[in-house]
């Protein structure tokens, strides 16, 4: 219920018009209450060393944990939210006029720019004189393409050095960074957790960017783009604060082969906000 007054607050903000902060009394209510409910569960999970998990008793997920079988039915709803922004964004590209319809007198000119021709290189625009972008305007989505999936091979070095048995640490200076299966996990978790603040500061950077160039949520394909991204950069951030309860964990109870699952059921989410990115990266950024 407050997300549309701290939307609103939020872009008049980054646009540099006077904004009440007022607004964003209800936004801030709810997050606290999230925040409450979250650290309630932080709190029952924080002394849960593997012992007990509790496994589905009939189909369709009879035997699996029912943990992970809740985890891959809350991703499947979420592929529908995203594909919802990724099906409106393909249905306004192919929908708007082209260059030779305007010509024809098939349709009216409408404003085609979209984040696209502010960030890729020579971007193309109705009047042909080509795109606001170049490297640069470009270079914070790449980034954070690479930081990503880079992030989603360390959350997978945890869960692997969390679950070895028979664990030894590297030579030489990775050594140092892993001087014994513990650090090890918390330094892989501090590793993804970094990539993935990364992530959240170029957003914000390139977002400032394509308002200062004009590139508003007032428009229709502002209004996808920003709701996109927006959308996938909550993940992100959400992911970020589950991650600095992992790395907690992972210093004080520790991380082994009984309760790595843990460490397992975020890794799919993680892993999903990813994949998310790799697709909305190229139709978002390129296309």
């Amino acid at each position: 219920m407050g997300f549309p007054s701290f939307q609103g607050t939020l872009g008049n903000l980054l646009s540099g018009v006077e904004a009440n902060l007022g607004d964003l009394g209800l936004s801030m209510l709810g997050l606290t209450v999230l925040t409450a409910g979250v650290a309630n569960w932080w709190r029952e999970d924080l002394p849960f060393i593997g012992n007990h998990e509790q496994i589905a008793t009939s189909d369709p997920f009879q035997g699996q944990h029912i943990r992970k079988a809740g985890l891959w039915v809350f991703i499947m709803s979420e592929v529908m939210v995203f594909a919802t922004f990724f099906s409106s964004y393909l249905r306004m590209r192919t929908e708007w006029c082209t260059g030779w319809q305007v010509n024809a007198g098939n349709c009216e000119e409408v404003n085609m720019l979209t984040a696209s021709d502010f960030l890729r290189p020579n971007g193309a625009t109705l009047d042909g004189l080509g795109g606001h972008g170049d490297f640069m305007t470009i270079l914070p989505g790449a980034i954070n393409t690479f930081a990503l999936i880079i992030s989603s091979y360390t959350i997978v070095l945890a869960l692997k050095t969390a679950k070895a048995k028979d664990w030894e640490a590297p030579s030489g200076f990775m050594g140092k960074l892993l001087p014994d299966q513990k650090s090890a996990v918390r330094n892989y978790l501090i590793a993804t957790f970094l990539l993935g603040s990364m992530f959240i500061v170029l957003k914000l950077v390139e977002w400032s960017h394509l308002v200062a160039e004009g590139f508003t949520i007032g428009t229709q394909a502002g209004s996808i783009f920003y709701i996109s991204t927006g959308a996938h950069g909550v993940h992100v951030f959400v992911g970020l604060l589950v991650m600095l309860y992992l790395i907690f964990k992972a210093d004080t109870v520790g991380y082994d082969e009984r309760n790595g699952q843990g460490i397992e059921y975020f890794g799919l989410y993680w892993h999903f906000v990813d994949l998310a990115w790799v697709v909305i990266f190229p139709a978002f950024y390129l296309y």
